[in-house]
């Protein structure tokens, strides 16, 4: 940024401003950093004075009574304004918040705008422009050298109305007279920019918009056919591709109609993109039954120890005890006991197992316990593996159920969408 070699003073009704520093220089005015005399820094923009028409000074007051009385955090504001007047010209400026630089320095880093973050920020973009539309305002010249960006904030803002606005007689002169020397400047306009007589209007942002989204993915602007994708950059962000065309049909009447328009057809194709990855993980899910993965089941279950105490028998198992082993045992079927004694009698704790017995019945209990070990063992790991069985069709039967609501939902959506834009 060039300093400047004299600061120049520049007055409002209320407030003085210091020039710091030129930020910037157009064939229609300069604009400046400066400080207010508690040396806060701004920006000002400031009109040429000589050599400027009385339609483009008209132009300049058309912007600032615009950005003065709209308030919309995506719209550059205008806070002060005057005239600086000598003896040579008089030139009008307007003050206005500083911004860390545009779009287009955002996009020339050394990674560019990330592709998590391209749509956050172009909605901010649409949401700016739109203020303006629904205030019958038609920018007719968006470029990424005209959405100024807020680091701290991550905040854009559409900047330089009421010039480019007013000037569309400017623009084919331009385009017409000087397309060699001059044609880099009008990058962004649309087709019906370029031909005499035809009405710029609402399609020409929305072409300019197209440019701009392709361009934050891929780092170029598409014009023709043969252009870099967005799904050629981010391929998860294919669906944008078909919209991008839609914005840049040679015929203004085939573009989106407007920016709420624009934003419906992004939140569908976006919830119908979603739903199609959805549907598509859905069939690429096997649910598989579980391994038995249980060291019940695995090494199986053994007496180690006994005990009798207080006419009380413990038997120590090998293994803690869990609620569905204890079923097992309860319901393994045929079986032999001590009369009153069967499994059912037990009371498991830990690896403990206990009951009332009398001496006498003591061996024979003992005997039976260890028959029972094995086929309780068998009957568990039957019920595991059942219960893995069940588990895996109720998962399948989940995902059939999900796969089939997100059909529905984007069948229904689809209808809804036709019934809105017919």
């Amino acid at each position: 940024m060039a300093k400047n070699s004299k600061e120049t003073v520049f007055e409002t009704t209320f407030a003085q401003y210091t020039t710091d520093k030129v930020l910037g220089e157009g064939g229609a005015g300069r604009v400046f950093r400066v400080r207010d005399e508690e040396g806060n820094a701004f920006a000002l923009k400031l009109l040429h004075g000589q050599g400027v028409t009385s339609d483009k000074r008209r132009r300049f007051k058309n912007e600032i009574g615009f950005l003065q009385n709209t308030r919309h955090e995506n719209v550059v504001r205008v806070l002060d304004h005057g005239v600086r007047s000598d003896e040579k010209e008089s030139a009008p400026f307007y003050i206005m918040d500083m911004y860390d630089g545009s779009l287009r320095l955002l996009m020339e880093q050394r990674n560019g705008v990330p592709a998590a973050e391209v749509l956050p920020l172009f909605c901010q973009i649409l949401d700016g422009v739109e203020a303006a539309h629904l205030k019958g305002v038609v920018h007719r010249d968006l470029k990424p050298e005209n959405v100024l960006y807020r680091s701290a904030t991550r905040r854009l803002a559409v900047a330089d109305f009421g010039v480019a606005r007013f000037s569309a007689e400017d623009l084919l002169t331009a385009v017409e007279t000087k397309p060699t020397t001059r044609l880099a400047n009008f990058l962004y306009a649309a087709p019906e920019q370029r031909v005499r007589g035809q009405e710029v209007n609402i399609p020409a942002d929305l072409y300019a918009l197209g440019l701009m989204l392709n361009e934050m993915f891929t780092g170029q602007v598409p014009h023709g056919t043969d252009y870099r994708k967005i799904g050629e950059a981010a391929v998860e962000f294919a669906w944008l591709d078909p919209i991008v065309e839609s914005m840049l049909r040679q015929d203004p009447a085939k573009r989106p109609s407007s920016i709420d328009a624009l934003k419906r057809e992004i939140q569908f194709q976006n919830s119908a993109f979603v739903g199609r990855q959805k549907i598509s993980q859905i069939d690429q899910t096997v649910v598989h039954v579980d391994e038995l993965d249980d060291p019940i089941a695995a090494k199986g279950m053994q007496l180690t120890d006994a005990k009798y105490e207080n006419g009380v028998l413990k038997l120590q198992l090998s293994q803690p005890v869990n609620q569905t082993w204890i079923n097992a045992i309860r319901n393994m079927g045929n079986y032999s006991s001590v009369m009153g004694k069967g499994p059912e009698s037990f009371n498991f704790t830990g690896t403990e197992a206990r009951i009332g017995a009398r001496e006498a019945e003591i061996s024979d209990i003992v005997q039976h316990f260890k028959t029972w070990l094995s086929k309780a063992t068998q009957v568990y790991a039957q019920m595991l593996h059942k219960e893995a069985q069940q588990r895996a069709a109720a998962e399948r039967a989940n995902l059939e159920k999900q796969r089939k609501d997100e059909e529905e939902r984007l069948r229904i959506q689809d209808t809804l969408k036709r019934l809105i834009d017919s």
